[in-house]
């Protein structure tokens, strides 16, 4: 027994000296699904003295399958996500409603490039269409919060990294999200070599359709963790909090509308 705490203790040192490289599999990675939960509570803001029902929360469970569909030569790969099943509740909407928000969601199959260290780019949706009320509830824009941007070198634990990727909306609209990390921990579970990292981000949020103008105050702030299948090069959970103030317009009126307080929590778990 000393001899196994002895191994394991000098194991975990050497997890935490050694130098890992953190990289996703573009080459011959197997399908893997995932289960993608989404829960947003939009309230009046603090210094408006309204009642509680001035709020709205939102709950979403979608079950995506992610298939490597070609590698590339520069050890890129372009990556397809198809949606299984769709969840979706709100208390302030009718069931018709629901089901009609579900219908949206469940067509959102989209594809796009990934390089090694997770960068995303060109992301193709077919037969896209926008949808005002679920626009914060959009399958990729939800993927594209969690989903991690490795250092691209070998990293040790306790060190951290930045790293910013673009999210094209609506019109071609550009949302440039800052993301930063630190390595926290390595550990060894049934068999394969896992990361845990902690996760940070910040970015500026605008929507603008025919009906309504959006945009933060301020940066919308997240904090959250991964766990990083280092052996497997793909993520096995992750989950992020988000919070930020809204600035809310209607085109068609001039009724005043108080800033709104928006919390999201988003989480991505491998379900193999």
């Amino acid at each position: 027994m000393k001899r196994l705490l002895l191994f394991a203790s000098f194991f975990l040192f050497a997890c935490e000296q050694q130098a890992v490289n953190l990289a996703f599999n573009t080459q011959n990675a197997a399908d893997q699904k995932f289960l993608l939960q989404a829960e947003m509570n939009v309230i009046v803001d603090d210094s408006v003295s309204l009642d509680s029902s001035e709020s709205m929360e939102t709950s979403l469970r979608v079950v995506i399958t992610s298939s490597l569909l070609m590698a590339y030569d520069d050890s890129s790969a372009r990556f397809e996500i198809k949606v299984d099943s769709v969840e979706y509740t709100s208390d302030k909407r009718s069931v018709e409603e629901f089901r009609y928000v579900e219908h949206y969601l469940s067509s959102q199959d989209f594809q796009f490039k990934m390089a090694k260290d997770g960068l995303i780019s060109e992301p193709v949706m077919d037969n896209y269409v926008s949808h005002p009320e679920a626009n914060e509830l959009e399958i990729a824009k939800l993927f594209l919060k969690v989903q991690p941007v490795l250092p691209g070198k070998p990293i040790r634990v306790g060190e951290s990294w930045e790293r910013q990727h673009a999210i094209t909306g609506e019109d071609n609209q550009q949302t440039v999200i800052y993301k930063g990390f630190t390595l926290d921990d390595l550990f060894m579970r049934d068999g394969v070599l896992l990361a845990k990292i902690r996760m940070n981000m910040r970015y500026k949020q605008t929507i603008d359709d025919a009906q309504i103008k959006m945009d933060s105050e301020d940066f919308v702030v997240g904090s959250g963790i991964l766990l990083f299948n280092v052996t497997m090069g793909t993520i096995e959970e992750t989950f992020i909090e988000v919070n930020g103030k809204m600035n809310v317009s209607e085109k068609n009126t001039t009724k005043a509308i108080p800033k709104l307080r928006v919390m999201q929590k988003v989480q991505l778990r491998s379900l193999e």
